[in-house]
């Protein structure tokens, strides 16, 4: 084999090495604008089109002003009840990514800005291509066994795996039947502790107090995922 031959395989096996890497590596999304109480960008004029493949990075939303505050928010609800995706609100000349699209599959999703959900319309369009990043979860653990415990310090909660910044929870609420006995509340963004304590209210320690033994539901509702359960007996 010739040198000139032996450098052609080379720059050949090259080139196939960085091409599977840059068909793995996720895409940007179609960004999307506003102004002048009108989505930019896309195609299709007034209530633009916007495309993406399934995986790719949120597209960014970027207030081009001049005065209005605007924002993206899905018409459909996703698994957590909440808008199947949705942006920051931005005052003019903010950037914010388009959260939850990162989770979509192929179709065709209408959204608006609930500021001006009239003039202000448009629609993602997730392409076949890539494939949807897994939706966030965690699973429950109960830690407290005891309602003596529960009653003097709540009950304590271990999320698992450790949740990281890309899952948010937005409660956790402890009920006896159908009764809420307690709730606690984060803020909207991660990273959470992976352990957890669910206050009971004067309401819910009368409801626990007097018992022998008592079996608790325990939820936490995830942002863009599907709720978590779990059930324990504490004695």
């Amino acid at each position: 084999m010739t040198a000139r031959i032996r450098l052609s395989v080379c720059a050949g096996m090259v080139a196939l090495v960085l091409g599977a890497i840059a068909n793995t590596a996720w895409a940007v999304a179609q960004p999307i604008g506003a102004s002048d109480n009108v989505f930019t960008g896309g195609s299709g004029g007034s209530q633009p089109t916007y495309t993406m493949d399934q995986g790719d990075n949120p597209p960014s939303l970027t207030n081009n002003g001049p005065a209005n505050q605007h924002n993206v928010t899905a018409r459909q609800n996703g698994p957590d009840n909440g808008p199947l995706f949705f942006s920051a609100t931005l005052n003019p000349g903010g950037q914010a990514p388009v959260q939850g699209t990162q989770y979509l599959s192929a179709g065709t999703y209408q959204f608006f800005c609930t500021i001006h959900p009239t003039e202000m319309q448009g629609t993602l369009v997730v392409t076949s291509n890539g494939t949807p990043q897994a939706r966030p979860s965690v699973a429950l653990e109960v830690r407290t066994k005891k309602i003596s415990k529960a009653l003097k310090k709540g009950i304590v909660v271990a999320l698992n795996p450790s949740p990281t910044p890309a899952v948010s929870l937005s409660s956790l609420v402890a009920k006896l039947g159908k009764t809420t006995i307690g709730r606690a509340k984060f803020p909207s963004t991660g990273p959470h502790s992976p352990t957890n304590v669910i206050r009971l209210s004067k309401a819910g320690k009368r409801k626990l107090s007097g018992k022998s033994k008592a079996t608790v539901k325990v939820t936490a509702d995830i942002l863009f995922g599907s709720p978590a359960t779990t059930k324990a007996k504490l004695r």
